[in-house]
């Protein structure tokens, strides 16, 4: 309950314009998918560790098979990165894809509620200066890495087929999206 009631709160000031708030939502970068993510370029500039949601953001939301292409992925990435699977989803939904991927994971973890962003860094032993955040949810991901001092990364959801919930904030998702690009289109920030 606590969960949905900070991501109302961060919804409810960002419609208000409320510019610390709309940064709040703002990722330090975007990228179509994990794929496309210079991580050679992440690695050159310190950073050590890298944490992922999971659903629709390495893999659509009722796979809980992991490809040969993710774990090939995967495999390559941790020879330079620490990695830690964060997701809100069941431990019976995040387990499989951890196992899978040879991945230490968390699940059921409140993500934007600060508790869920340090229980990954203490995982993988990090700290918020050497880490980022790659997810594909602004109310979730990106507002609670950013709150956490976390650099992130948004990418396209894989897929929309999402829980009502889920469907329910891409709704807000999207207002918000039109919200921070009329920002810094108007260079407020």
């Amino acid at each position: 309950m606590e969960k949905q009631k900070q991501m109302l709160k961060i919804y409810l000031k960002a419609l208000k314009n409320d510019l610390e708030t709309l940064k709040l939502l703002t990722p330090n970068s975007y990228q179509k998918n994990i794929y496309t993510i210079d991580y050679q370029s992440l690695k050159q500039k310190g950073y050590k560790n890298l944490i992922f949601d999971v659903d629709n953001t390495i893999m659509p939301l009722n796979d809980i098979k992991a490809s040969e292409k993710l774990q090939t992925f995967f495999q390559n990435l941790a020879k330079d990165f620490n990695i830690c699977l964060l997701s809100n989803n069941s431990h019976r939904r995040v387990k499989p894809v951890g196992d899978a991927l040879h991945i230490p994971y968390l699940a059921a973890s409140n993500k934007p509620l600060t508790i869920a962003f340090q229980k990954a860094l203490n995982t993988i032993s990090a700290d918020t200066k050497n880490t980022v955040l790659i997810g594909d949810q602004l109310l979730t991901d990106i507002a609670g890495g950013n709150q956490f001092g976390i650099y992130t990364i948004l990418v396209n959801p894989i897929e929309n087929n999402y829980s009502i919930q889920t469907n329910i904030s891409n709704i807000f998702q999207n207002v918000l999206i039109r919200r921070i690009t009329k920002l810094k289109d108007q260079k407020y920030y």
